[in-house]
């Protein structure tokens, strides 16, 4: 009954274009004249549509190329029949929050109309790419494509969904769910089916066809289409779900080789069969890793596109780095490169780079990703910084349980460490918790994930299933220790981290989130427990030398087609790591130790939506690795920030293919193999911000970098004497100089810092080669006075010869609880530098200009906050190709810590403060603004052996790529 009265309230708000608290209370006040319902359950649904309608996003951004884009979708709307989309659209009304779902439905237009309208006679070719976010809902938006593609008239659909079976039979479901209508378990054919599912319960009379299964061995067997009647050349739509495995794309490739006709100079054609190919995990395996020759993988897909006369390809994608680096070919090479496959020869023609259109959908608000995980320290293109929800735990008993670089034959552990018992019995204790938020009839899951070795994932399974059932035994019997252990844990982990998290309601707001007593949780504790199961999922089927025998896939949905639910334990390794979605996951724990931007990501299956848990949710890893995904968080962020600045330029997918290629933080953002073509790479600091956004806490590096400033300063002379502008006055220690480059270099050639922050040696490098073209030559360096500094928070600096008191920049750190071990000094919820000091070095003139232009793309970019400065993109776009700004940071020597004092309440928030000595002289940090200069002289960096080491990849690079060929 709730449940309906959900759905009636979704159809009484959706229409109206904005939701205030009196449209929700009178929806449900409409509804209790239909349904009797009582006062816990109204507060239940005001809370679950208070969330639905509270759900909001940026506007996604697209990059055309003008040369291939032609309009068409909107002249012929009105003459299409939107079946499917119309009951696709119904369908997601139940799941989607409906500010989302009307986003979905421009953003699948956008998408079809930059494809072609699949009614053009002729040969016609495109590429695409969308990127999103890691598990953030991209299956849903090519379903929509999906449906809308169907209603157009494209006739032949396949997915290519991953390399394991356990993904492409999830993809098909979802799938069967969202566009078929029907379980593909029990039929292919329409007109065979009779187990309507998904969509097919809201209309069963849409014709549309399957050639793959749900099945784990579903998979496309030429016998097994043949068989099933579906004609490809007939008037209803196919669809097919397939993994990226060689030899299934070969036999595919061939059995609709044999549907095609025999052009003049010998190849297969298929014509007049409107062809779409999503590529889901795009960044993973249709990649061409093989300098020498086109690999097997890539290669396949470039033939199933060339087969057809017309075809369209979308690749989605939230690691999209190595897309970018994909070469466009010429025409003379792409003529040599041919793929044989079962005696038929195929032209593989231009590699899968998305020439026509790249889309960036950014995620909605109650989407929990990387930087809400991890926090987003201040970076070279954001413009404000973004501390973490409390849910990254770290681990430092690992090594003697799952050593970092342990082998298939290192000696097994003999019991699991303190830190994953702990994560267990946070598992137990989220389940419960979920319970009392009446998210009883939801599947819990829990990931363990610490080698790649089947072997090593058995042994831990059998020590994780021996641990949980003895405490499935004592809180059965209520013997033993563990309800006070328990307890303890509520207690001490749980209750201040929920109370965090309603105090952040700045970075993330869910009515759902409410504080729960420890007398809820235990009532609820056997219910939880005994449904607990641990299950290996390394897709071993024999069991035959395994010890741990629970080894059957994770099927959500047959469970829930039988009226059941998992609460499962799931041990693993690759199969866990890409695209397999875990239902309800809510506690992790990962060692994998990979410095790899796209395998980190990708394996972050903790991202997702967490309706009414997020602050039952746990990440246990190791400190390094949240530190790793600090730095690649940043690394993301700077790739969309350039995709948004390219967006309001009008670039081409091309231009920002290039502009991505030449990034410096393209250094981590992905694999070394997957851009081998090019063995030296061109980078480039063109239009950047770099600064110091974290520092390792060491005395000798701070006391050096100290000695750096000073002598710097020490060669300057007198600073000017009236400020450059009206917008900065308050800064009285600034040089303009001119044919200073040199001063610059030499500082930061002397300069100490972690390459994952900044390499300073490659930005001297950089200035270095621009001076030879007569850029960057004049610099302006400032250093930093913090003017409302106390006396006591100021440090001598010798300046022309005269001392001054220059107050320290006092930035404070963040503590989850005062007894923890600071080991860098981390810029937090701002950036080292303040919002104006870019402009220091700009006369009002260009400020003027900067502003007008930023509130230019404010109006196109449709932000809330009208700007009063300019943004740090136009600033850098104003200022003159000849001339950098260096600003310098005395940062206080013991700055301030501070942490939620057990008090706090999200109506009251108390902070409790101490300042930690680091220093005996003033941590020095700095930011360079480079001015965007056209055609600069890019500086090379080789890939190479030390290229690797630097990044720390592992031994078995992208092994899971390789292993087909």
């Amino acid at each position: 009954m709730l449940e309906q009265a959900k759905q009636i309230c979704i159809t009484l708000l959706q229409n109206k274009s904005t939701i205030t608290v009196s449209d929700i209370d009178e929806a449900i006040v409409n509804v209790q004249k239909i349904f009797q319902i009582e006062e816990e359950e109204s507060k239940t649904l005001y809370k679950y549509l208070e969330a639905q309608f509270s759900v909001f996003s940026d506007n996604y951004k697209i990059l055309s190329d003008p040369g291939t884009y032609v309009p068409w979708l909107k002249n012929k709307k009105s003459e299409i029949k939107w079946n499917f989309w119309n009951r696709y659209l119904i369908y997601q009304q139940k799941k989607i929050a409906p500010p989302t779902l009307n986003k979905l439905d421009n953003l699948t237009d956008d998408i079809l109309d930059r494809l072609i309208d699949p009614t053009t006679k002729g040969p016609w070719d495109k590429r695409g790419m969308v990127v999103g976010q890691v598990q953030s809902g991209k299956t849903s938006n090519y379903t929509g494509l999906i449906n809308k593609a169907a209603d157009t008239g494209y006739k032949l659909i396949i997915v290519l969904a991953g390399l394991h079976d356990s993904l492409r039979s999830q993809t098909q479901v979802r799938i069967d769910e969202g566009f078929l209508g029907f379980n593909t378990q029990t039929a292919m054919n329409f007109s065979n089916a009779g187990n309507r599912i998904g969509v097919g319960l809201i209309n069963k009379d849409l014709p549309a066809h399957a050639l793959t299964t749900s099945r784990l061995n579903g998979d496309f067997k030429g016998p097994v289409a043949q068989s099933s009647g579906v004609n490809i050349r007939g008037t209803d739509p196919i669809i097919l779900v397939i993994k990226k495995n060689a030899s299934i794309l070969k036999n595919l490739v061939a059995w609709l080789a044999t549907r095609g006709d025999k052009t003049p100079e010998g190849n297969i054609i298929i014509r007049e069969l409107p062809f779409l190919l999503i590529d889901d995990e795009a960044d993973n395996a249709s990649i061409n890793v093989n300098p020498k020759k086109v690999s097997t993988i890539n290669g396949c897909i470039r033939a199933l596109l060339s087969l057809f006369e017309q075809s369209a390809y979308v690749g989605y994608t939230a690691t999209p780095f190595a897309n970018i680096f994909i070469p466009l070919l010429s025409e003379e090479i792409t003529k040599g490169l041919n793929l044989t496959i079962k005696d038929f020869e195929f032209t593989v023609g231009q590699d899968l780079f998305p020439k026509d259109f790249i889309v960036n959908i950014p995620a909605p608000s109650n989407y929990i990703g990387p930087t809400k995980v991890f926090g987003l320290p201040a970076s070279s293109s954001s413009e404000s910084a973004e501390e973490p929800l409390p849910i990254a735990v770290p681990v430092f008993d690992y090594e003697a349980f799952v050593p970092d670089k342990h082998k298939k034959d290192t000696p097994f552990p003999e019991e699991l460490p303190a830190s994953l018992r702990f994560a267990i019995k946070c598992f137990v204790l989220s389940c419960a918790a979920r319970r009392v938020r009446k998210q009883v009839n939801v599947h819990n899951s829990m990931l363990i994930h610490v080698s790649r070795y089947v072997v090593w994932q058995d042994r831990i399974a059998m020590l994780v299933d021996a641990e949980l059932k003895h405490y499935q035994k004592q809180i059965e019997f209520n013997q033993g220790s563990i309800i006070e252990e328990l307890r303890e844990v509520w207690e001490t982990e749980y209750e201040p981290k929920t109370n965090q998290v309603l105090m952040q309601d700045h970075i993330y707001q869910d009515p759902g989130i409410v504080p729960i007593s420890w007398s809820e949780i235990e009532n609820e504790l056997f219910n939880a427990s005994a449904r607990i199961e641990v299950r290996a999922i390394h897709g071993d089927k024999n069991e035959a030398g395994l010890s741990y025998h629970n080894i059957s896939p994770l099927d959500y949905f047959m469970s829930e087609q039988q009226g059941t639910y998992l609460s499962v334990i799931a041990v693993g390794g690759d199969k866990l790591s890409r695209g397999l979605t875990l239902e309800g996951l809510s506690v992790s724990y990962y060692l994998r130790a990979s410095k790899m931007y796209d395998t980190l990501m990708q394996m972050g299956r903790w991202f997702g939506y967490r309706p009414s848990y997020a602050d039952l949710c746990r990440l246990f890893t190791t400190s390094d690795l949240i530190e790793w995904f600090e730095h690649i968080t940043i690394a993301s962020e700077e790739m969309r920030a350039d995709f948004d600045y390219m967006f309001l330029l009008n670039e081409t997918p091309k231009n920002y293919g290039l502009k991505v290629r030449t990034h410096p933080g393209a250094l981590k953002i992905t694999a070394a193999n997957k851009f081998r073509h090019k063995q030296i790479m061109l980078l480039s600091y063109s239009g950047e911000l770099e600064q110091t956004y974290k520092l390792k806490i060491d005395q000798h590096i701070f006391r050096r970098n100290y000695e750096a400033t000073v002598d710097l300063i020490n060669t300057l002379g007198r600073p000017v004497e009236d400020p450059l502008n009206n917008e900065v006055k308050t800064q009285p220690n600034i040089w303009s100089g001119k044919n200073n480059s040199n001063l610059v270099i030499k500082f930061l050639t002397s300069y100490s810092i972690g390459r994952e922050v900044l390499d300073v040696q490659k930005m001297a490098d950089y200035i270095q080669a621009q001076v030879r073209q007569s850029n960057l030559t004049d610099w302006t360096i400032v250093l930093i006075q913090n003017s409302t500094a106390k006396e006591s928070d100021t440090y001598p600096f010798e300046i022309n010869n005269e001392t001054k008191n220059i107050g320290m920049t006092d930035r404070s750190i963040n503590l989850t609880r005062p007894d923890e071990i600071v080991k860098a000094y981390s810029i937090n919820k701002a950036m080292i530098i303040s919002p104006n000091h870019e402009l220091i070095d700009l006369s009002d003139q260009q400020i003027a200009e900067a502003l007008k232009l930023t509130k230019q793309d404010w109006e196109q970019d449709e932000k809330k906050n009208e700007p009063t400065l300019p943004s740090g993109f136009r600033i850098k776009r104003g200022r003159s190709s000849t001339r950098g700004l260096l600003l310098l940071y005395p940062l206080h020597s013991s700055p301030m810590h501070r942490w939620l004092s057990e008090n706090s309440t999200p109506e009251n928030k108390e902070y409790k403060t101490e300042r930690r000595n680091y220093s005996d002289v003033p941590i020095m940090g700095f930011a360079i603004s480079f001015p965007n200069i056209p055609n600069d002289e890019k500086i090379e960096y080789a890939v190479n052996e030390q290229f690797m080491q630097d990044y720390d990849y592992a031994e078995e690079l992208d092994a899971e790529e390789l292993m087909h060929e």
